[in-house]
């Protein structure tokens, strides 16, 4: 939004689920903004992979 050049970041979240020792982790991409706050998802691309005979 301000100009400057986003930046991709790679985190993880953890997820605890209630009354069990069991954890769920998820990898988070997003594209981030150094100067300002905005922030968008990463989405994958959807290119599919040529057909084999």
């Amino acid at each position: 939004m301000c100009g400057e050049t986003m930046r991709l970041k790679v985190r993880e979240q953890i997820d605890y689920i209630p009354g069990q020792s069991q954890t769920v982790r998820t990898e988070i991409k997003e594209w981030i903004c150094p100067d300002c706050d905005y922030f968008e998802e990463y989405e994958e691309s959807t290119v599919e992979p040529p057909e084999q005979p």
